[in-house]
């Protein structure tokens, strides 16, 4: 088959990068910029998955109120108060009634310190009557808190306020600190 060349007009056949009388590059934007034509795709990609993902769930306000009121903070609720063994006696009788129960639940667990992480990230909570235990109550504290926990001593009786943010009975309970009494 043959076409006309874009610049010269003169016959070439069809599917030729270059026009064999003026020497004009015959390709299309995307075949003469491929880079540029893969960056192009990647990004096209990238709106169409976020767009299938759903996106940002989070709506920005169309438009502020002028005098907002605030509802007053309500107290916190006391924590449910509970032990480490008691803690530990649920995971492993159901781990996933355990889960239910506690995950995410603002709790006081009294138990023996059985480990303190070099790095200052956490300390494990274990029950007071077992002498060892594999898993436990991983207690993640704050740079504020470091100072308290420095003090403390492997084997000692600790109460932890907090809220139980995983459970799993390979891992335990994780516990993020809110104070140490």
């Amino acid at each position: 088959m043959v076409v006309n060349c874009k610049a010269c007009g003169q016959e070439i056949g069809k599917g030729v990068k270059k026009c064999v009388h003026c020497g004009a590059d015959q390709r299309n934007f995307f075949g003469k910029h491929k880079i540029i034509t893969g960056i192009l795709a990647i990004v096209v990609i990238v709106i169409i998955a976020s767009a299938m993902s759903g996106g940002d769930k989070t709506a920005a306000p169309t438009s502020s109120p002028t005098n907002t009121v605030k509802p007053a903070e309500q107290p916190k609720a006391p924590p449910m108060v509970v032990t480490a063994d008691k803690l530990m006696a649920d995971l492993r009788g159901n781990a996933l009634n355990a889960s239910n129960t506690y995950e995410g639940k603002y709790v006081e667990v009294t138990g023996k310190l059985s480990n303190i992480d070099s790095g200052g990230k956490y300390f494990d909570v274990a029950p007071i009557n077992e002498e060892f235990t594999i898993i436990g109550i991983q207690c993640y504290i704050t740079e504020e808190q470091k100072a308290a926990v420095a003090k403390l001593t492997k084997g000692q009786k600790v109460t932890v306020v907090g809220t139980i943010s995983d459970v799993g009975e390979v891992m335990g309970y994780s516990l993020k600190v809110e104070s140490i009494k």
